[in-house]
C-alpha cells in the first residue's frame, strides 16, 4: 500500500504548470522520513470521477511493465499546515477534495521530453514499444506531442500524469472479436513516428518485451491498493479496471497484433 505522510512545507507551485491541478511541491513526513513530493490538489468532482484512483493504480501498474514512475504517497493536510499557507494557498487547498491527496515524490534535474531528440537518446532511457503498448493498455490518449507527460533525467525517463486514463467508456463492454485502437490512442502518441519509421524487422520484434510482462502479471496485486483507496472514501473502477486489463491479458495475441498493424 502506499505510504501516507504529512504535510510539513509548502515550497513552490510546479512554475510551468497552467492546467487543472495547479500542483504544489511540498516538504512531507512519516516519522522521521522526510521528502519532498509534487501533490495533486484534485477536486471533489476530480475524486469522484477517478481522478486520484486512476493515478495510483497506474503508478503501481507501469513498474510491472518495467517502466518508472515516481514513488507515489498519499498526503495528509492538517488544519496547522493549512493555517501556515498563504490566503491564496488556503484558498485553492479549501477548493480542492478534502480527502488524502495523491503526490509524487520530486525528481530533481528534470526535463519534459521534447520533440526532436534523438531515437539513440530515447532508447537507453526507455522502451519506446513497451511504452506504446501500456498506453494503449491503459488507455491513454494524454501523452502526445505537445503534452507528453514524460520527465527525462540523464538516465532514465519517469510517467506521469495518468489521470485521464482508464475511462469507462473506453473500457467497458469491449468486444475484441471486433475491437480496434483508435487512432488517437496511436497515430498521436510521442514514440509513434520512431515506431512506425522502423525498420521491418525491428517492427516484427516490437511488443515482445510488454507481452511477456503481461502474460506473467496477475493483476490481483492491485487489490491492496484499490482496498487503501477504498478505505479511504476515495472513488475508484476496482471491478471494471480489473475486468479490462484482465481482459487484455487473455486477449494479448489480438492486442499485440492490433498494436502491430497500427504502426504499418
Amino acid at each position: 500500500m502506499l505510504t501516507i505522510y504529512d504535510a510539513l512545507d509548502f515550497i513552490d507551485c510546479i512554475p510551468e504548470a497552467v492546467g487543472h491541478t495547479k500542483p504544489w511541491v511540498i516538504l512531507a513526513k512519516k516519522n522521521k522520513d522526510v521528502k519532498k513530493f509534487v501533490v495533486k490538489l484534485y477536486g471533489v468532482e476530480q475524486v469522484e470521477n477517478n481522478y486520484l484512483c486512476n493515478e495510483v493504480i497506474c503508478n503501481i501498474l507501469s513498474r510491472e511493465f518495467g517502466l518508472n514512475s515516481p514513488p507515489a504517497a498519499l498526503i495528509n493536510f492538517s488544519e496547522d499546515f493549512q493555517m501556515s499557507l498563504t490566503p491564496e494557498l488556503q484558498v485553492q487547498l479549501i477548493n480542492s477534495d478534502p480527502r488524502l491527496k495523491f503526490a509524487t515524490e520530486l525528481i530533481e534535474n528534470n526535463t519534459s521530453y521534447i520533440s526532436g531528440l534523438r531515437k539513440s537518446q530515447i532508447l537507453k532511457r526507455i522502451s519506446i514499444d513497451t511504452l506504446y503498448a501500456f498506453d494503449n493498455m491503459i488507455r491513454n490518449a494524454d501523452r502526445g506531442q505537445k503534452k507528453t507527460n514524460l520527465l527525462l533525467t540523464p538516465q532514465t525517463a519517469f510517467l506521469i500524469d495518468h489521470e485521464f486514463v482508464l475511462n469507462k467508456r473506453e473500457i467497458l463492454n469491449i468486444d475484441f472479436n471486433n475491437f480496434h485502437i483508435d487512432d488517437k490512442f496511436t497515430r498521436y502518441h510521442i514514440f509513434y513516428t520512431f515506431l512506425k519509421n522502423s525498420r521491418r524487422k525491428t517492427k516484427a520484434e516490437y511488443f515482445g518485451e510488454f507481452s511477456e510482462y503481461l502474460k506473467y502479471t496477475n493483476f490481483n496485486y492491485l487489490n491492496p491498493y484499490f482496498q487503501q483507496l477504498n478505505n479511504e472514501g476515495i472513488s475508484s473502477c476496482q471491478t471494471e479496471i480489473l475486468a479490462w486489463l484482465n481482459q487484455v491479458k487473455q486477449n494479448s495475441v489480438t492486442f499485440e497484433g492490433l498494436l502491430k498493424a497500427s504502426l504499418q
